[in-house]
């Protein structure tokens, strides 16, 4: 029976906390295949990967060469099917054939969770000058009109077009919170981004390696949104105070599209400036697979990679990352580099 231990075997599992790996088995589908039998068939879209854990599949491209690939192998730890369209048939060699199968969808949200999660350290938190995976600190008055002033001089808010400003403000809700309420809880799903106007309160999770006060004029919540993944720590208010909050829907119209822009490699002689590629998989991912000429700064490092990198360069995101590579363009974004999403040629 497949288990965790085996699990981490395979790319991208290899990286993946314990829980993720956990809810990985329980989306995933085990499945035997008899010689001869087609997994999957070239130049199709496949919603699924393909991972072999016994018997022999033979890879065969367009020009009819055949690349075997063997249970418990090095080419076995990564998926049958990497790429769509599949650029190859998988056809079963052996007389059984064992594998595993996970929706390519499930395992890239999985994958950007853990790597999130993990990058939520905050051994050098200064708070004069704080970003993380869920929390970006400005000093902001209480004042309302210079709330407004401060929080768009912040990287992330200076990238948004002035004709959407007013419509920003139109759409913030003002929400009213009690001393001790939980507004955002570890775990669940992000629902709102949030802007603390008046107050304080207290953000921590369960392993304890988020434990802070936050003050008037700290933003949260983004993260979660970006990559559809669950809040990686919890915030609880220590007073009354006032909160700004903006739902999915108006965040991605307001926040995400005006910042996160994309650029396909045909028109990278357009930009006007020197640019470097960034890979944020994990490092066994990049080896096996990689834009050429990407570095590689894993997700779960960016955020304390930050002060490495130069702002005289366009930091270009390879978009075979999935969910990691919005959330990675996004932070740098939001740190103030300049940062695009570099998307794949279709093919």
């Amino acid at each position: 029976m497949l288990d965790i231990h085996t699990l981490k075997s395979f790319v991208p599992f290899n990286g993946l906390e314990d829980e993720y790996l956990q809810e990985a088995l329980n989306k995933l589908q085990v499945e035997e295949f008899t010689k001869g039998q087609m997994l999957f068939k070239r130049g199709r879209a496949v919603a699924s990967k393909y991972y072999l854990l016994d018997g022999q599949v033979d890879l065969i491209n367009s020009a009819f060469y055949v690349s075997t690939v063997l249970g418990a192998s090095p080419l076995a730890q990564t998926a049958l099917n990497a790429d769509s369209p599949t650029v190859c048939s998988g056809v079963a060699k052996s007389t059984k054939v064992k594998a595993f199968s996970i929706d390519a969808e499930v395992l890239d949200r999985l994958t950007a969770w853990s790597q999130s999660a993990a990058s939520g350290g905050f051994d050098d938190f200064d708070e004069s000058d704080f970003t993380t995976g869920e929390f970006e600190v400005q000093e902001i008055s209480d004042d309302g009109s210079d709330w407004m002033a401060a929080l768009l001089q912040a990287p992330l808010f200076s990238k948004i077009p002035l004709t959407q400003v007013q419509e920003l403000f139109l759409r913030f809700e003002d929400l009213a919170v009690k001393k001790g309420e939980l507004v955002v809880k570890e775990g669940e799903k992000g629902d709102y981004f949030y802007v603390l106007v008046s107050g304080s309160a207290k953000v921590y999770n369960c392993s304890e390696s988020v434990d802070l006060t936050i003050h008037p004029g700290q933003f949260f919540g983004e993260e979660s949104l970006l990559g559809s993944t669950p809040r990686n720590a919890s915030v609880k208010m220590l007073s009354k105070g006032r909160l700004k909050r903006l739902n999915t829907e108006d965040f991605n119209a307001l926040l995400k599209a005006p910042v996160v822009r994309y650029v396909e490699n045909h028109r990278l002689e357009n930009l006007g400036k020197p640019y470097k590629l960034l890979d944020v998989k994990m490092p066994m991912e990049y080896r096996m697979q990689h834009v050429p000429g990407a570095i590689n700064i894993p997700l779960s490092r960016l955020r304390s990679s930050l002060t490495e990198l130069g702002h005289t360069n366009v930091y270009l995101v390879p978009d075979d990352a999935g969910s990691r590579a919005d959330i990675a363009a996004h932070l740098l974004c939001q740190a103030g580099f300049d940062a695009m999403i570099l998307k794949a040629p279709t093919q």
